[in-house]
């Protein structure tokens, strides 16, 4: 999609659409849109007297402008109570109208944003652009597939962005840069995670990986099974010993900070596709688990976005990737095996599996020089449970790093919340015959899994999250379409920049 910035009066525009917005607990229109009222000679105020345009929230409304103005449509978008608005909501409902636009065919789509918001609000100019620009990238995002190319689906080419003479143009580049790349890589996740399991292996996985390094200009190595089985990665290679397709483990290295001893480490599980192991999961749904490696997909394209922008930060990407398959070659509950980091595993559940490969993960990060920890995983059914689809789970081991890693969320609008990491939970990953266990059953399961990796992560500051119930969704929500949403890229990104300027 072209993205394109103009300055002209929204309503002389030329354009398929134009998207206006408006709040159910406004008296009347406001901003650009009262002058594209004005222009189709109140007809949305009519409306709104009508209550045909209530202003509720995601409420798209699509006019014929019939040569009142140059803009064939105007589309007038509500975003609910003007009071309890926030940028992450405005990228949601942009994200709304502008898949709604693409629906129906519209190629030309053109959105006003105003100083009235940003003063309203005191919002920040270059998040609100972002927003903005993140909202149509993000909400009409379509994954080609397989189908014949001419049962592919309409996109949107272009979008204009008119903004006020006095945004400052210097917010107004920044926030479309950064949107740029963040959309880019969100992208780039969802395209990776709705892959088909046989077209997402670990070696296709590994290139993919080794694609966005030596575009971005990062070095990348790829370590293969005889590598791994000479570090002792017992965990992984254990996990990935029943499957044709060899484990990988990729690393990628950004150098954005040579005056810094700090080294932000992001690793990844990269399940590409999980039966369960010998503990077979049942057949219904099990398609959805070739979507386990969307904590790998996320590190992957994060370090895309960090190396488009550049910030003064080094960071250091692990992704672990192999399958979880069934043959007489499996993992075995009540088998040993010993780590990367030397600590021996009792395996109680094979289906418990991609703890075990963040294991490895995160100690080689660690050995690699990782100074800061943040591991991202579809984890745990149990964290669904816990927090339904609208939130990741994370857990830590220190209180500082995972204010970080919240206030990073939080700019980026993706919902987390903190798990407990008490002591008494530390009794169900002790094993009789091992150092730790990789399951204790159904207790506190999300937060077994965490404290598991943190085991090895040691005294390296911390943060887990899991996205098991964020990282697809099954209908279009807010920006995020039907499949894959690519969550935790943007989160990703943004720890950068903010580690980057401390």
């Amino acid at each position: 999609m072209k993205v394109k910035i103009s300055t002209e009066t929204i309503s002389s525009i030329a354009t398929d659409c134009l998207i206006v917005t408006y709040c159910e607990d406004q008296d009347t229109v406001k901003g650009y849109a009262k002058s594209v009222d004005a222009a189709l000679e109140h007809r949305i105020s009519q409306l709104i007297a009508e209550k045909e345009i209530r202003g509720t929230f995601g409420e798209v409304t699509l006019l014929h402008n019939w040569g009142k103005i140059p803009a064939k449509r105007t589309l007038i978008l509500g975003l609910g109570k003007e009071k309890e608005l926030t940028a992450a909501k405005v990228r949601d409902a942009i994200g709304i109208a502008a898949r709604h636009a693409q629906k129906k065919g519209i190629k030309n789509v053109t959105f006003g944003v105003s100083n009235y918001y940003v003063e309203k609000r005191f919002w920040n100019p270059v998040d609100i652009v972002q927003g903005v620009v993140e909202g149509v990238e993000l909400g009409t995002y379509t994954f080609s597939g397989y189908k014949k190319r001419e049962e592919q689906p309409s996109v949107i080419e272009e979008f204009i962005l008119v903004v006020s003479g006095d945004l400052e143009q210097s917010a107004i580049q920044a926030g479309l840069e950064r949107a740029d790349s963040a959309a880019y890589a969100t992208n780039l996740a969802r395209d990776l995670v709705n892959e088909p399991g046989n077209k997402m292996t670990p070696a296709i996985l590994a290139e993919r990986a080794r694609e966005v390094a030596h575009r971005r200009n990062m070095e990348v190595k790829v370590l293969n099974k005889a590598e791994l089985e000479e570090l002792g990665m017992g965990a992984l290679l254990g996990v990935g010993q029943a499957s044709t397709n060899e484990p990988k483990m990729v690393v990628i290295k950004y150098n954005g900070a040579a005056d810094s001893k700090e080294v932000l480490g992001y690793v990844g599980k990269g399940i590409t596709f999980d039966t369960g192991g010998i503990q077979v999961k049942p057949d219904e749904g099990m398609g959805e688990m070739k979507t386990d490696m969307a904590g790998a997909a996320a590190v992957i394209a994060a370090m895309d976005g960090i190396g488009a922008l550049q910030p003064h930060v080094n960071v250091i990407a692990v992704i672990p990737t192999c399958e979880n398959m069934i043959s007489g070659n499996n993992l075995k509950p009540a088998d040993v095996i010993t780590s990367f980091s030397g600590k021996t595993i009792e395996i109680v559940h094979t289906d418990a599996e991609g703890r075990l490969i963040l294991a490895d993960g995160v100690a080689y990060a660690k050995h690699q020089g990782a100074t800061k920890l943040v591991d991202v995983a579809t984890l745990t059914g149990s964290v669904v449970s816990a927090l339904g689809h609208a939130a990741t789970g994370m857990i830590t081991n220190n209180a500082e790093w995972l204010e970080e890693v919240k206030s990073a969320a939080r700019i980026a609008g993706e919902k987390v919340w903190e798990l407990p990491n008490f002591e008494e939970y530390q009794e169900y990953i002790k094993s009789e015959i091992a150092d730790i266990k990789n399951d204790a059953g159904r207790p506190a399961g999300c937060i077994q899994g965490g404290i598991f990796i943190g085991a090895f992560a040691e005294d390296t500051p911390w943060v887990h999250l899991d996205i098991a119930g964020t990282a697809v969704t099954d209908k279009d929500k807010g920006h995020n379409p039907a499949g894959a949403t690519g969550v935790a890229v943007r989160t990703l990104i943004q720890l950068a920049i903010r580690f980057g300027g401390k």
